[in-house]
């Protein structure tokens, strides 16, 4: 895999960290940021050009967001933020991993909680108080910042820190986060209107899809 490929995809999912947290908080406001965004668009190319394309792609859909964005009003956006992810939402778009399992002995939730937390707290990530451990803002900034410590640590030779952090990679998105959100990116896709959520879903849905294609195949992470 090409260095920078590493770095490709850390921006990529701290833009998608960015678009699902708080539209209030300073992590989404960089998302506004045009540097960031043009940072981002790059991305997107550099993705599509691995692989076989959909008609729909990366950067067609961030482009498509950022025109919506650009287009509304932060109070229209954080209405719609409200009315799909409020205190009423559904289980299918809840942006947590905890309301996706089908196990609901509290013990067995806790554990998660707690195993995430653990994967936080060993490679120095803190995660803000507004924001669940479960959170797909916090899951997504946490696999950026992964993938971001793998890329220096093969920018500087240092192949058993780059291990490690593959490693916790794989391990991370195969237990705590590929199937939960893939699923929680089809059904906001599908079942929720207005103009940024429903792109976000679609946004993330074929991110997820070219991370499965080019990426990993199964449940085994390809580095």
């Amino acid at each position: 895999m090409p260095d920078n490929m590493l770095a490709t995809r850390s921006t990529l999912y701290g833009a998608v960290s960015a678009l699902f947290s708080d539209p209030e908080s300073e992590k989404f406001s960089i998302i506004m940021a045009s540097g960031l965004q043009g940072e981002i668009l790059d991305a997107c190319f550099q993705l599509e050009e691995r692989g076989n394309q959909n008609k729909i792609t990366l950067s067609g859909l961030f482009k498509k967001l950022m025109s919506n964005l650009k287009k509304s009003k932060m109070t229209k956006i954080r209405n719609e933020f409200v009315d799909v992810f409020g205190h009423t939402l559904s289980k299918q778009i809840a942006p947590y991993a905890l309301e996706h399992l089908k196990n609901s002995d509290v013990f067995y939730r806790t554990q998660k909680l707690a195993d995430l937390n653990g994967f936080y707290k060993a490679f120095g990530m803190e995660v803000e108080s507004i924001e669940r451990a479960d959170h797909i803002s916090t899951q997504t900034e946490f696999l950026s910042f992964l993938l971001l410590k793998e890329w220096l640590a093969d920018q500087n030779d240092l192949y058993d820190e780059k291990e490690i952090c593959g490693k916790a990679f794989a391990d991370f998105h195969n237990d705590h986060f590929f199937d939960w959100v893939e699923m929680f990116s089809q059904n906001l896709a599908k079942h929720v209107d207005g103009e940024f959520y429903s792109f976000a879903g679609k946004f993330l849905s074929e991110f997820l899809r070219k991370e499965k294609t080019e990426f990993h195949t199964s449940k085994a992470l390809q580095r």
